[in-house]
């Protein structure tokens, strides 16, 4: 029996009030009722696990921001516990938001988080009441807050948010603190002697890219430590930019562009160092896509736990999630040696359920053909209402004259007037082709008053025609979630990313979670992962394979129906 826990639930009274919703997940955590944000200080500490998150224990709606507070023993089971900190100071009278936890030099954790009041946006602390409680059930507000009053040279306090864990360096505590910083997004770079009196460095990094930074993370990479990883989230997207940390500059040099965490629906994520399996752990935010969330009493889902690793080949952050999910495994059943035929869509008779957990293994006839295939889930038995999770290899198309592909642009670049324009064209190609955030590509010809530029495309949008463009794609893989045939009343949008393939792969493995709204995909091991929210009939809860290609594929499958997370 967990110590204190007893005690703690029949204080609480505490009821899964969510559990009879058909809509509600529950393998993933989150409060009981009411709305939920961003995670919050996530840790490991006294041999639990705890994630704070942004709750308003009032209603489900945004407001009364305070920090709502699980806690597991093995990332996999959880319970829910008090709201652990509250809006009750003149200080955070307008919301405690979104922070983190740091563990001391004794051993100790101490949360820093964005006190909100008259002023605007600044930083405090709060510290456990007992530490030798590992629940952490209760938390105090020294008498010194805040600890930053005021903003980064050239900041506001009305966009200045958001701390990361700290960490030493050079002899001092270093922070990084969301900002906007002459209009541009940043990391703002605080340092501390004694954790109580901090003060402004300069930007560890900034872009010109967003006008705000939220939610910055920034962490050595456990299975490449001098590979530092620093996050950030903005329009309405989590980026992640590889590179080194100079510490002799203080400062984030990238060896890279920004690239998508994630580019389904999951925002604001925050992730932690776990020294009991000396990890990486991230979850992230994934609010509602439907109109219906405020009438159901809840709204907003935390992502499952993922491990993060560096693949210093492909150069890219994989997530995984992590292997103690598999303690939520229940009935299995196998579908082995299957032939899928180009064009076919096949149900996986007797395999249902709102919770399900689906592995599957592909091997493709040919690494050359254009191949569309994967799992269908939430099916009718018709198939005719189900939502698509799709490995799509495309070979290479183009030059296509007198063809835009409007949209998906990540950057472009100009080129100087005169220059020939099948130079222009290639150089375009080729810089796609180089690049691994790019999958396709537009010249755009010379106009008054614009100069030929070349945009570069992290997506593959519809051709249109326009006599003042040429496009290609590149050969490339792309991990798709497709809810044009979800059903409900959410959104039904397509959601795609890249998906790195080594050279001669001609097996790929797709796993796919399925809790009730809330769909998270990965895809050869998590080099590319997209988590996507579905509102469909809950009669519809079946599992189906399609080959929308043009070549014959083979599959293994496995299907586990997944216990509940809440204990």
């Amino acid at each position: 029996m967990w110590i204190g826990v007893v005690t703690v639930l029949l204080a609480l009274q505490f009821a899964h009030s969510s559990a009879d919703d058909a809509l509600h997940p529950e393998f993933h955590a989150g409060p009981a009722t009411n709305w939920m944000n961003d995670p919050n200080g996530p840790m490991y500490y006294n041999g639990y696990y705890h994630l704070f998150f942004q709750h308003n224990p009032k209603g489900s709606s945004w407001g009364d921001m305070s920090w709502g507070h699980v806690v597991s023993k093995d990332l996999a089971y959880w319970h829910h516990l008090p709201v652990a900190l509250s809006p009750d100071q003149p200080y955070d009278k307008n919301g405690v938001f979104t922070g983190s936890a740091t563990i001391l030099d004794d051993g100790s954790p101490e949360i820093v988080y964005t006190c909100v009041n008259p002023s605007g946006q600044q930083q405090c602390v709060a510290l456990p009441a007992n530490a030798s409680d590992p629940m952490l059930v209760n938390w105090t507000k020294p008498s010194y807050n805040p600890i930053i009053k005021d903003p980064p040279t050239n900041g506001t306090l009305r966009s200045f948010r958001d701390d990361t864990t700290a960490w030493k360096s050079g002899g001092s505590w270093k922070l990084v603190v969301g900002a906007s910083i002459s209009g541009h997004g940043a990391a703002s770079l605080w340092q501390s002697s004694d954790f109580k009196t901090w003060s402004y460095l300069h930007p560890l990094y900034t872009t010109t890219q967003f006008g705000m930074w939220e939610c910055p993370d920034f962490f050595p990479i456990p299975n490449s430590p001098q590979t530092y990883a620093l996050k950030y989230s903005a329009g309405g997207k989590d980026w992640y930019t590889l590179g080194m940390y100079d510490e002799s500059k203080q400062v984030f040099v990238p060896r890279g562009t920004a690239t998508l965490f994630d580019p389904g629906h999951v925002y604001a994520s925050k992730s932690f160092y776990d020294p009991a399996s000396k990890r990486q752990v991230w979850f992230g935010w994934s609010s509602e896509e439907d109109r219906s969330g405020g009438k159901r009493g809840w709204q907003g889902i935390q992502t499952l736990p993922r491990s993060l690793t560096l693949d210093s080949d492909l150069e890219i952050l994989v997530s995984t999630p992590v292997a103690e999910l598999a303690k939520l495994r229940k009935s299995q059943q196998k579908f082995m040696n299957m032939q899928i035929k180009p064009g076919q869509a096949m149900p996986l008779k007797s395999a249902n359920g709102l919770q399900l957990e689906i592995e599957a293994n592909f091997t493709l006839s040919s690494s050359s053909a254009n191949q569309n295939f994967g799992i269908s889930v939430r099916t009718s038995s018709d198939l005719k209402t189900r939502t698509d999770v799709i490995v799509s290899c495309q070979n290479m198309t183009g030059p296509l004259n007198n063809t835009d592909l409007p949209g998906d642009e990540y950057r472009q670049f100009p080129y100087k007037a005169g220059q020939p324009e099948d130079s222009n064209i290639a150089l375009c190609r080729e810089t796609c082709n180089n690049e691994t955030r790019c999958v396709a590509w537009t010249y755009v010809r010379a106009g008054d008053p614009n100069v030929p530029r070349c945009s570069l495309k992290d997506g593959i949008p519809n051709t249109n025609p326009n006599n003042h463009c040429v496009s290609g794609m590149k050969s490339s893989t792309n991990f798709i979630i497709d809810r044009s045939k979800t059903g409900g009343d959410g959104n039904q949008g397509t959601v795609s990313g890249m998906l790195p393939l080594r050279k001669g792969e001609t097996m790929v493995t797709v796993r796919v979670f399925v809790d009730h709204s809330i769909v998270e995909a990965f895809a050869q091991g998590g080099r590319s992962a997209i988590t996507s929210r579905i509102y469909t009939d809950p009669s519809d809860d079946g599992v189906g394979i399609i080959n929308q290609g043009s070549m014959p594929i083979m599959a293994n499958v496995i299907v586990w129906e997944m216990d509940t997370c809440w204990m």
